[in-house]
């Protein structure tokens, strides 16, 4: 599901915002933690090198099982690995019993603390799976559980519970899989100390995380989809409840499917450096994704959408391009002209009065003799802020209680509400011009 999950983005990315990376600046990357070890990073690629050389160019599911079930990695990477996972054979396969004409394993991953010395520590409870093939080597069912995760650090921490994976794949004669995968997290809590001292004050809160990919086959052509949820999000005393974030990309030629999912396999075996292999799988993905929107494909944003003190704000919408032809990639105005995007925002006023209530209720001191009152404004003074300006202004309309707006993109031009919004020059030129 790694390779779909790529393919999402890359596709997504390319349907919802053709930019040209040559063409701009790089931005510096912020600066964050060492969370791996150069040390530790080299003996996880070392491993993932050793394991795909032993699968080589093999695609059936009972052969892949079965050779990483007899896996023994270099004389020289077991000490590296023992000291990440406290065992020399991080994830072993065991053959277990199942139906007949099924091929089943039980893998764990054991308990273990693992302290790098860079300030980063990470600690965990066992992992189980449970995966059964078939003996053509065609399906792929996986089950796991792992109750525990804690990335512990000296200014702050995380711990990740109760969380699953459940997977369903069949390989199609075409060579590329399909199927579902749902990921699920039972709750999410960031710290600002390290997890377990007297001053890990809990910061965040993210509650019942769910995720769910699926690719189909639809006779010649393909689809994915891809929702994601959280129950509630907890920072201090408020809460986000019921976020929600779902789309689906159509019509994708499923021969383009399996191009790519031979092309990225190709590369994971090639004997290019790690940033080289990554480089040009970044590249074949972009080349798809442009065969994507030449074919037709289709982004539908079938839900973004969080509710706050019981009300939901969202949006929904759809993105495309209309009759592209390779000459429109050399050219990002003529592209852009035949983007076509609309989405529906929907904001119920009362959720805008309820943001204002609670910004006020943070500066307002609680011992306030009129505080109550001053929070009531102050939620009345937002409605008329942001729903007043909206409305007077043409983009937006009040209706059954609700902020709603339609957004639209179409022949190089936006409008809102069905006002047309001027944009800037949107000419680039070419790196080598």
């Amino acid at each position: 599901m790694k390779k779909t999950l790529l393919f999402i983005t890359a596709a997504s990315a390319m349907l919802a915002a053709p930019v040209y990376a040559d063409t701009q600046p790089a931005a510096p990357a912020p600066k964050l933690p060492e969370f791996l070890t150069k040390e530790t990073e080299a003996t996880l690629n070392q491993a993932g090198k050793e394991l795909r050389a032993a699968q080589g160019k093999e695609r059936n599911f009972a052969k892949l099982l079965d050779t990483y079930s007899k896996l023994e990695f270099s004389p020289e990477l077991r000490p590296k690995l023992k000291e990440i996972f406290g065992v020399e054979r991080p994830f072993p396969l065991q053959r277990s019993a199942g139906a007949k004409g099924q091929i089943n394993y039980v893998g764990k991953l054991a308990p273990h603390l693992f302290v790098q010395g860079n300030g980063t520590d990470f600690s965990w409870t066992e992992l189980t799976s449970k995966i059964t093939t078939d003996k053509a080597g065609r399906t792929l069912n996986a089950n796991v559980t792992w109750p525990s995760l804690v990335v512990a650090r000296p200014d702050g921490s995380a711990r990740l519970l109760d969380m699953t994976i459940t997977t369903r794949q069949q390989r199609g004669a075409d060579g590329a899989a399909y199927g579902t995968a749902n990921f699920g997290i039972g709750a999410i809590t960031v710290h600002e100390a390290a997890v377990g001292g007297k001053t890990a004050k809990e910061l965040m809160r993210f509650e019942d995380l769910q995720a769910r990919s699926e690719t189909v086959r639809r006779g010649s052509m393909a689809e994915i989809g891809y929702r994601s949820s959280v129950k509630a999000i907890v920072f201090g005393d408020e809460r986000v409840e019921r976020a929600t974030f779902a789309f689906r990309l159509t019509n994708i030629p499923a021969k383009e499917m399996a191009e790519l999912d031979q092309s990225l396999r190709a590369q994971e075996n090639s004997d290019l450096a790690l940033d080289a292999r990554q480089e040009v799988m970044m590249l074949k993905l972009k080349d798809s994704g442009k065969r994507l929107i030449k074919a037709g494909a289709a982004l539908t944003i079938e839900e973004i959408s969080a509710a706050y003190r019981g009300n939901v704000a969202s949006v929904k919408g759809r993105v495309a391009f209309q009759k592209v032809v390779d000459a429109d990639f050399e050219n990002m105005p003529a592209l852009i002209k035949k983007l076509v995007a609309h989405f529906d925002v929907r904001v119920p006023v009362a959720l805008v009065r309820d943001v204002g209530r609670a910004t006020a209720t943070k500066t307002i001191p609680a011992d306030t003799p009129d505080a109550a009152k001053q929070i009531d404004a102050a939620g009345d003074g937002m409605v008329s802020m942001v729903v007043g300006k909206a409305v007077t202004s043409g983009f937006a309309v009040v209706e059954k209680g609700e902020l709603r707006s339609s957004i639209d993109f179409k022949n190089g031009q936006l409008t809102v509400n069905g006002k047309v919004i001027e944009l800037p020059n949107l000419n680039l030129k070419q790196k080598n011009d």
